[in-house]
């Protein structure tokens, strides 16, 4: 948690960057241009996935181990192989793309802005890829802070700029696009720098490097390959609900649903911080034979994520109607349902998030898989069963339902197939305090619509909440350096 922590510092500072991107981006573009805009991104995202083959999963969980081996040419071996792997894929996917796109536009694509987009930004499927890796890299062989400015000042930075450059010139959605194509080249191209620095330090290449390449393909595939699954997951409750919005309902449609995903996605935002550092720790334990420090890990880690995430959860909630038209404007005041239903499903998916790396740690990639095609399964059925009668909203829902359905699965998995993950003493008690503490702000809010009564309610029951489960959490351990700070006494305690 306190390597996280920094991280947690720079990625709220990425979040405010990136929120401010956001915001700019939804009131300069109209509804139309956004949609495309946002439809585009969403393929590119998960082309860059598809180009990463799960090989940061796989590298995440096998550098550790080698590191721990003292093992120099599978190190060397199992970076090259992933970055090689990435970078190939990656650059056949744009190949395919310029290839078929008349293909795409004439069967697929309601508004042919939204390929034109596709076009220009379809180079960043390999950066994006490459650049998802790289931060695997330094979450293992550096400290968190090797990825501070890079990840969370660096690259939301560019993308402002990018923004902010097209406003003042009076610019349009494609210039846009080409300001996104260059803030992703400079971006990788730092961390290439980096990450050539780094190597050198640890004598991974250069002079005073061990001789020997060893690449574990094998090993790295066979673990990699089956957690695509989980990407498939992924892609049906991000990129594919786009894809049916934009034939179903148009680009306004997948605008109004776009506008809201960033903010219901803060709720991972402790979860996104942790899953960096905390598959590479677990398996570190479980490579010295020891469960115990593991499900120890798993429930502290747990705690944090549903307490520290709690109070975004309730404002989303419970005050989608006055954030939406506060930053959006009237024209997205349809979106706050949308907000509300895509917050409760992200906080859920949050608080059972360790579940999935838990079992990543523990290598139960098949089971992993399996659970995969149902949710994937489940999914489609929500889909094609609530977007055409229902839009934006009916993506929203199935989107939500899926996430939680995915949570619980893997909570099963994790019972049956390891040592870890069972609800009991503390960590069983948050979880049931905040059901308690949710329950009471839902009657709260079909009492009254005063919006400053329903903020310091939710402001007070989340410092309530989190004194009262200061000793699992262990915060004055954690973060000792909190007791120098006055008046934290009433909240650490003795």
């Amino acid at each position: 948690m306190r390597g996280s922590s920094f991280l947690l510092f720079g990625r709220m500072l990425s979040v405010l960057i990136n929120f401010a991107t956001q915001v700019l981006t939804v009131r300069y573009l109209s509804k139309a241009d956004f949609g495309a805009f946002s439809w585009a991104i969403a393929v590119i995202s998960m082309g860059s996935t598809i180009a990463l083959l799960s090989q940061h999963k796989a590298l995440a969980h096998f550098l550790p181990i080698y590191l721990e081996q003292d093992d120099q040419p599978a190190q060397r071996g199992t970076i090259l192989l992933a970055i090689g792997s990435t970078l190939g894929v990656g650059i056949s996917i744009v190949a395919v793309t310029f290839a078929l796109h008349g293909f795409l536009n004439d069967s697929f694509i309601s508004d042919p802005l939204s390929i034109a987009l596709l076009l220009i930004l379809v180079t960043l499927v390999p950066l994006q890829g490459f650049d998802s890796l790289l931060h695997s890299v330094f979450a293992v062989l550096a400290s968190p802070r090797a990825i501070f400015m890079r990840r969370h000042i660096l690259s939301p930075m560019l993308r402002l700029a990018a923004v902010l450059g097209i406003i003042a010139i009076d610019g349009d959605v494609r210039g846009l696009a080409y300001g996104y194509l260059v803030a992703g080249l400079l971006g990788v191209t730092t961390y290439g720098l980096l990450l050539r620095k780094l190597l050198l330090s640890l004598h991974l290449i250069g002079p005073k490097s061990s001789p020997g390449v060893r690449v574990p393909s094998r090993e790295m595939y066979r673990y990699g390959l089956p957690l695509l699954t989980t990407d498939l997951t992924w892609f049906l409750s991000t990129t594919v609900v786009i894809l049916i919005l934009e034939s179903l309902w148009g680009t306004q449609g997948v605008a109004e649903y776009r506008a809201v995903v960033p903010l219901a996605s803060l709720n991972l935002l402790i979860l996104e911080n942790v899953r960096l550092l905390y598959v590479p720790i677990a398996s570190r334990l479980l490579a010295r034979n020891d469960p115990a420090s593991v499900d120890q890990l798993f429930a502290r880690t747990s705690a944090w994520i549903a307490v520290m995430t709690f109070p975004v959860f309730a404002m989303c909630a419970f005050l989608p109607d006055f954030i939406t038209v506060a930053l959006f404007g009237d024209r997205y005041k349809s979106a706050a349902p949308i907000l509300a239903v895509l917050a409760t499903g992200q906080y859920l998916s949050a608080v059972l998030g360790v579940n999935l790396l838990t079992l990543n740690a523990f290598a139960r990639v098949r089971f992993i898989a399996k659970a995969n095609f149902v949710v994937a399964g489940v999914s489609l059925i929500l889909l094609f069963a609530l977007v055409p009668a229902m839009g934006p909203l009916g993506a929203g829902i199935a989107t939500a339902a899926t996430l939680v359905f995915n949570g619980l699965i893997n909570q099963v998995g994790l019972i049956r197939l390891t040592p870890v993950g069972r609800l009991r003493g503390s960590h069983l008690a948050v979880l049931v305090a905040i059901t308690g503490i949710s329950i009471g702000l839902v009657f709260l809010r079909l009492a009254t619509d005063n919006v400053l009564l329903l903020a310091v309610s939710i402001a007070v029951v989340s410092i309530g909440l989190l004194r009262w489960s200061r000793d699992t959490l262990h915060i004055a351990d954690t973060f000792p350096e909190l007791r120098k700070i006055p008046g934290m006494g009433l909240l650490l305690g003795k």
